[in-house]
């Protein structure tokens, strides 16, 4: 297929889907990845898409609201992926949970317990209370981030440094390997790095597009980290979970 048509239909996927994937793309158009992810520039570059980590949504949407936007990218994977994240919350536990997408949709579906939650998103601690009036719910304070709908910043670090907790929910933008769990800047990436410092246990919740990817720093190495929950989707990644040395789970 030549490059005029192999973006006629990237485009018509998108339009389909609102969303495609280069690992998609890549399958069924039986070209490679860094072939896909010159179109998706080519494209980005003419106004037609926006580009995201492991693929591209439609212009206008992201332009409306990115974070909005990718709230329902990928929602039922998310939300599989919340599932098993919320089992492993206890009573009395103390929660870290930074701001992403994933996050806010696991914040529907903890129990209805009594515990506490620390976290940078007013958002997700506007639908923790809305689902459970027995959690304490803490935002920490700092300079606020549209793009990422977050207190960001020095101050937000040094909140969380004071404080101690049982586990920490956090998002990624891309997971390797080689490279650990990484982010998208550098503001993101130290809250979450004193996130995982402050915790007896590092939960990482990415859906299966994240892996392989890029981000601006790497906020923990698989060392680091125990847990790492993603989809189904896993399995189209090129990875296996022997590579992230067992602390791999896939939710269904």
């Amino acid at each position: 297929m030549n490059p005029i048509k192999r973006r006629k239909h990237i485009l018509d996927e998108l339009n389909k889907f609102g969303e495609v994937t280069v690992i998609k793309l890549s399958e069924t158009l039986k070209v490679t990845s860094e072939t896909i992810r010159r179109d998706l520039s080519i494209l980005e570059s003419e106004g037609q898409i926006t580009k995201i980590h492991g693929g591209a949504v439609k212009k206008q949407v992201v332009q409306e609201d990115e974070f909005g936007a990718r709230i329902d990218i990928h929602r039922d994977e998310k939300m599989a992926i919340g599932k098993i994240a919320a089992t492993m919350v206890s009573e009395r536990d103390t929660l870290f949970i930074d701001s992403c997408t994933t996050n806010l949709i696991l914040a529907e579906l903890l129990p209805p317990l009594a515990y506490s939650v620390i976290t940078n998103s007013a958002l997700i601690a506007d639908k923790i209370k809305e689902h459970n009036l027995q959690a304490r719910v803490y935002v920490l304070g700092g300079e606020y981030d549209y793009h990422f709908r977050a207190n960001l910043g020095v101050s937000v670090c040094q909140q969380i440094n004071a404080i101690h907790a049982d586990i920490c929910f956090i998002g990624a933008g891309g997971i390797s390997p080689q490279h650990g769990v990484l982010v998208k800047s550098f503001d993101e990436a130290y809250v979450a790095k004193s996130m995982i410092a402050m915790s007896k246990k590092a939960v990482i919740l990415a859906d299966h597009t994240k892996f392989g990817q890029d981000g601006v720093m790497c906020i923990a190495t698989l060392k680091e980290i125990d847990s790492i929950i993603t989809d189904k989707g896993f399995k189209t990644t090129g990875y296996t979970q022997q590579d992230f040395g067992g602390k791999l789970r896939i939710a269904y």
